[in-house]
C-alpha cells in the first residue's frame, strides 16, 4: 500500500474585496500545483475552504477552475465557516455542481468509506458529536483508518498569546476519537499547524492556508501525508504565495528616531506578507516616528499585501527633554556598548526597563 495525500484547511476563500479574492485564489493555485508536483492522489480539504456560504456560491466556479488543473480527486469536508450567512438557504453543499473531481463529504454525523485498502471516516463540522457515540462507524477492517474532521481536539487548542483560538468550532472529545479506531486524524479549524496524539491516533492540524487575520505568525501551509507499509508519515509544506504575518517592533531612541532604517526593518520580508509596525520607547517627541511612517507609506506600503501601523501607541511615552537627562545618556552609552553582546529583543527590553527605572527615581514597582 503506497499513497500520497495533501491535507489542507482554513483557506477562507473570500470575495469581500478584489484583493482578498485574488490573494486567496493564488494560494489555492499553489496548493494544487504542489499536489501535482508531489504526485498526491488526493487533496483533503478539512473545512473552511470558503469564508462564508455566499463566498462558496460566488467563488465555487473559480475554485473548480483551479481544481480542473489537478489530475487527482478532492475531498471537501465542510467546516463551521461554510454555513455562515446562509440566511435561510436550505441548500446542501452536495446540491451544487462540484464536477467529478470534488467529492463533498457533508453527510451527518459521518461518512465511512474505503479506498485502495484505506478506510476513511469523514466528520463534517456539527454542533456536537454525541450522535456518533450513539451510532458509531463499523469496526475497523483494514490496516489503516484515516479521519477527516473540523473542530478542536481537547488539549490541542492553545496557540500562544499572540494567536487567538479560532471561534465557532465544536470540541472533539478524545474518548470519541479513540472509539473511532483512527490511526491518523486530518483536522482543520485551528490556524496554527501542530501535531499531537490521542491514544493511538496521530492528530495533525495543517493550520490556516493563508494569513486570514492579524496575529497569525509563522508560515502558512499544508501537510503532505505519505502512506506506506500501513503507516502515515507527515511533513509540513509551506505556501510561499501565502506570505506571513510579521509584527515589526520599532524601538525609538530618546530623540524620537527609529533604531534602524525602513530597509533594515523590512529585510527578509515577502511581497505577500502582512506587515504591522508597532512602536515602543521613551521619546522627546513623535516627530521621528511620524517621518518614519510617512516614508513607509510613500515608498513601501504598495510593495506588500498589507502594510499597516498598530493603532495602539501606549508603548510610546513622550517626555520632553528626556534626551538631555545625564543619567539616561550615561545608561544608554553603556547599553550601546553591550548591543552586540545581547539578544536584540532582550537588549531592547533592558533598555526600555532601564529608562523607566531611572525616571521613577530608582524605585522598583
Amino acid at each position: 500500500m503506497y499513497m500520497k495525500f495533501l491535507q489542507v484547511s482554513d483557506l477562507h476563500l473570500s470575495a469581500s474585496s478584489k484583493e482578498e479574492e485574488t490573494y486567496s485564489l493564488t494560494v489555492l493555485k499553489e496548493i494544487f500545483e504542489t499536489a501535482e508536483t508531489k504526485a498526491c492522489e488526493r487533496v483533503l480539504f478539512c473545512g473552511d475552504v470558503f469564508n462564508t456560504f455566499p463566498d462558496l456560491e460566488t467563488l465555487r466556479s473559480g475554485f473548480l477552475k483551479v481544481v480542473s488543473t489537478y489530475s487527482g480527486l478532492v475531498y471537501f469536508l465542510p467546516g463551521n465557516h461554510e454555513v455562515l450567512e446562509k440566511k435561510g438557504n436550505q441548500n446542501t453543499y452536495s446540491a451544487y455542481d462540484w464536477s467529478k473531481k470534488v467529492i463533498v463529504l457533508d453527510q451527518l454525523p459521518f461518512t465511512c468509506f474505503e479506498e485502495d485498502g484505506i478506510e476513511f471516516v469523514a466528520i463534517p463540522h456539527q454542533e456536537n458529536y454525541s450522535e456518533i457515540l450513539l451510532n458509531p462507524p463499523p469496526r475497523k477492517k483494514t490496516p489503516l483508518r484515516i479521519g477527516l474532521a473540523h473542530g478542536t481536539v481537547s488539549g490541542m487548542s492553545f496557540t500562544g498569546l499572540q494567536e487567538e483560538e479560532e471561534e465557532g468550532g465544536s470540541y472533539l472529545d478524545p474518548n470519541l476519537l479513540q472509539t473511532l479506531e483512527l490511526d491518523y486524524l486530518a483536522i482543520g479549524h485551528l490556524h496554527k499547524h501542530r501535531f499531537g496524539n490521542v491514544g493511538n491516533c496521530n492528530v495533525g492540524y495543517a493550520g490556516s492556508s493563508r494569513v486570514w487575520r492579524k496575529g497569525e505568525v509563522g508560515p502558512r501551509g499544508g501537510i503532505l501525508l505519505e502512506v506506506k507499509q500501513g503507516k502515515v508519515h507527515t511533513e509540513f509544506v509551506p505556501w510561499l504565495s501565502a506570505g506571513e504575518y510579521r509584527e515589526i517592533i520599532v524601538s525609538l531612541d530618546t530623540d524620537g528616531n527609529p533604531e534602524f532604517s525602513p530597509d533594515e526593518y523590512l529585510q527578509n520580508t515577502n511581497p505577500n506578507d502582512w506587515i504591522c509596525f508597532r512602536f515602543v520607547g521613551y521619546v522627546d517627541s513623535m516627530e521621528g516616528k511620524q517621518k518614519f511612517q510617512e516614508t513607509i507609506l510613500r515608498e513601501w506600503k504598495s510593495k506588500f499585501r498589507i502594510c499597516e501601523f498598530d493603532p495602539d501607541e501606549s508603548q510610546i511615552v513622550v517626555i520632553q527633554h528626556i534626551s538631555e537627562n545625564e543619567f539616561i545618556k550615561q545608561f544608554l552609552d553603556k547599553m550601546n556598548e553591550r548591543k552586540n553582546q545581547m539578544d536584540p529583543s532582550l537588549w531592547r527590553h533592558t533598555r526600555v526597563t532601564g529608562i523607566r527605572f531611572i525616571l521613577d527615581g530608582g524605585k522598583v514597582k
